[in-house]
């Protein structure tokens, strides 16, 4: 019966500290698929900014 209660306890210490991990890690990975999308738009933005600054002169 202790054995059962200390195995049952060493689970549930084993199953916090895991999904704790599990949670950084998707943490991370979200994180960096964000900062990546963020990148990727401010990218678009400047290209569509400096064709449309290159583009304005030329035009007139």
């Amino acid at each position: 019966m202790i054995a059962l209660v200390i195995g049952l306890w060493l689970l549930k210490v084993f199953f916090k500290i895991g999904f704790k991990l599990i949670g950084l890690v998707f943490m991370v990975f979200i994180g960096l698929f964000l900062i990546r999308v963020a990148l990727w738009l401010g990218a678009a933005v400047l290209v569509i900014g400096g064709l449309l600054f290159f583009a304005s002169p030329f035009s007139n």
